[in-house]
């Protein structure tokens, strides 16, 4: 109870203190500089970290959608009707397509030998492993007809091709058992690289029929693509990949990006921080005569410390809480604010072009609100170690000039 009192008693006078109107105007322009900075870093840091988590979500899912969470490639020793039925076994393992990928030079009526990846599949196994049937613009997935094919916008706008329009295929590997196809549906993946090489045709009009590049495998989790991978290879000896692994090097690069803005935003936060130093020092310099009296009337070195600790304590704790509320109106407003400041500068700030994205993604974490908290507390209880020193060091007698 007499520790409650005597933390109760030490905040009342941190808070008269540093809200006194006998405070100095400069000292106050300060304090409420040193609160906005505080409010304006943790706001800033919180809205950038959840449009990044947004676009990372974002991007993964269209990889996913598109692509598959583990490949199985072919083995010496184990069958093709082997590996169907170790898949098969796998509860973790939705659907499985098998895929005859190849490089490929195509050609329209208006562009010759344009390269490709070609990947020869059964479109009723795609559509179970993929979500590209979801992805058609034009046309539709059923390739219905051995020659029918499926490509990516981005690919039928350099063709300048369309539904119903016919390619022809170099076929230098004598793949395939017709080489003039016909354009059966127009797909837009979302990721420009894909759209730009990816098509898809009817395995039946593949040569080789019995052999397969690698087979796709959909998971149920997809977060569990790297255990159930090393569970195929330690298990049944097949060769895998995952694709924490085949985009291992696109998602470190956006966690890098995230640890350098969360680094270079957290400066902004320290600068804000630091200027509580300046406000502590100079309200320590305004109250000398106060510090004095309470320190003759019995109050210790150790009081007056945790009293002016408090106040920056106070600063730091306004300037956070006003941070995170900000942050999290950004972050569920950016949408609005990216639309209004496209309209203002008339520039396109998320070109849909390149992001195919019709709204700024954004995923608030608590993770990262708790971490930004923790940081920022961090360094405005740091900033006010020194000025809170320095008050308790004074002798009453020198600042009551007796």
């Amino acid at each position: 109870m007499k520790i409650c009192y005597s933390v109760a008693m030490n905040l009342f006078i941190a808070y008269r203190f540093l809200f006194s109107r006998y405070n100095l105007s400069f000292i106050s322009i300060i304090s409420k500089v040193s609160i906005i900075g505080l409010m304006l870093g943790v706001g800033i840091l919180i809205t950038v970290l959840s449009v990044m988590n947004g676009f990372e979500k974002e991007l993964r899912d269209k990889i996913l959608g598109f692509t598959s969470h583990v490949n199985i490639y072919p083995h010496n020793h184990i069958t093709s009707d082997q590996i169907i039925s170790i898949i098969k076994s796998q509860e973790e393992i939705v659907s499985y397509s098998f895929i005859n990928r190849d490089e490929e030079l195509i050609s329209s009526d208006s562009v010759s030998n344009y390269p490709v990846i070609f990947h020869s599949v059964s479109s009723e196994q795609e559509k179970l492993t993929t979500n590209i049937s979801d992805m058609i613009i034009m046309g539709d997935f059923s390739l219905n007809k051995s020659t029918d094919v499926i490509i990516g916008t981005v690919l039928a706008n350099n063709l300048n091709v369309s539904i119903g329009d016919k390619i022809s295929i170099t076929n230098y590997k004598k793949n395939f058992k017709n080489n003039i196809m016909t354009i059966k549906g127009i797909f837009d993946s979302g990721i420009n690289e894909y759209n730009a090489r990816f098509m898809y045709g009817n395995k039946s009009n593949y040569v080789p029929a019995k052999n397969f590049s690698y087979i796709k495998l959909r998971l149920k989790d997809a977060l569990q693509a790297s255990n159930i991978s090393r569970n195929l290879f330690d298990s049944h000896s097949l060769i895998t990949s995952n694709w924490t692994e085949t985009h291992n090097a696109l998602f470190q690069a956006i966690n890098n990006e995230k640890r350098v803005m969360f680094i270079i935003l957290t400066l902004i936060i320290a600068i804000a921080a630091f200027n509580i130093i300046s406000s502590l020092s100079l309200l320590v310099m305004n109250k000398q005569k106060d510090i004095a009296i309470l320190m003759s009337i019995g109050l210790k070195a150790s009081t007056i410390r945790s009293i002016f600790l408090m106040q920056g304590i106070i600063i730091g704790l306004l300037g956070i809480s006003f941070g995170v509320i900000l942050g999290l109106l950004l972050s569920i407003n950016i949408n609005e604010i990216v639309t209004f400041a496209e309209g203002i500068f008339n520039i396109s700030l998320i070109s849909p072009d390149i992001y195919h994205l019709d709204k700024v993604p954004h995923i608030i974490t608590k993770s990262d609100i708790y971490n930004v908290i923790s940081i920022a507390l961090l360094l405005v209880v740091m900033s006010s170690i020194y000025p809170a020193m320095k008050a308790s060091r004074k002798l009453p007698i020198q600042s009551l000039n007796i």
